[in-house]
């Protein structure tokens, strides 16, 4: 029986908690900047210039549901900041990329919080580095497993 008082529950308290914070430190960036964090992510996504980016593309790399990525996508097309052209595996789908207004707006906004996260990353040691990043691939992993035998 999982009590409130059990040491694994007040660790998982701590780690939502953490994780929780880490989404509204980019919250809080977003709403300085006078962008929603969904229309923030967006922007990361779209900063690195994938190839083929489709809403799908940007639904899997953001976890926001393609009615939302459509309702910002809708946004930055009539703002200018990103243009749809056909895609070239599969003409049902349109690219979305930055225009060249939308490479700006995404250097002004995106580039300070990802060099935020940066220096912060470069500020742990490597070995710390490493073993955040294992644990967390390993503590991932188990979750999903657990939760794919419910």
């Amino acid at each position: 029986m999982i009590t409130a008082n059990d040491a694994v529950m007040q660790d998982l308290r701590i780690f939502f908690n953490h994780w929780h914070e880490y989404g509204a430190i980019y919250e809080e960036y977003a709403k300085k900047i006078g962008i929603s964090s969904s229309s923030l992510d967006v922007l990361i996504v779209l900063n690195e210039e994938p190839t083929e980016c489709t809403q799908k593309v940007l639904s899997h790399a953001t976890f926001l549901p393609k009615q939302t990525i459509n309702s910002i996508v809708t946004s930055f097309l009539h703002q200018g900041l990103v243009s749809l052209t056909e895609s070239q595996t599969d003409r049902r789908f349109k690219n979305i990329c930055l225009t060249a207004a939308g490479k700006t707006y995404a250097t002004k906004t995106v580039q300070p919080i990802l060099a935020a996260e940066h220096a912060t990353m470069a500020g742990l040691p490597a070995e710390q580095r490493q073993k955040m990043l294992g644990i967390m691939a390993r503590y991932l992993v188990e979750f999903k497993n657990k939760v794919r035998q419910i």
